[in-house]
């Protein structure tokens, strides 16, 4: 196997773990991300800041998730990220 051993997780939950946030939790964390942009520009703009943003910002946090070790971070680093969004939205709104 050509990877790197440092970077591979012994148990399958936590390879599992790793795939769901580097997929399903990036996507989300990027839209709660950017829903804020509709309550700070016109929708117009916002949707052409969307379109570009996203596709630079989804793989940087894809790779985010899979430099660090531990699933469990990552999920906290998406969980925070998230939370921050939302208490911009909420105060945005």
């Amino acid at each position: 196997m050509p990877a790197n051993k440092k970077y591979l997780l012994k148990t399958k939950l936590g390879r599992t773990s790793k795939i769901l946030a580097a997929i399903i939790g990036t996507l989300a964390t990027c839209i709660i991300m950017h829903t804020p942009l509709s309550l700070l520009f016109d929708n117009r703009v916002a949707l052409v800041i969307t379109s570009y943003s996203f596709y630079i910002l989804w793989p940087l946090l894809m790779c985010m998730v899979y430099w660090i070790k531990k699933p469990w971070i990552s999920w906290a680093v998406l969980a925070s990220i998230s939370v921050v969004s939302f208490i911009v939205f909420y105060i945005g709104k």
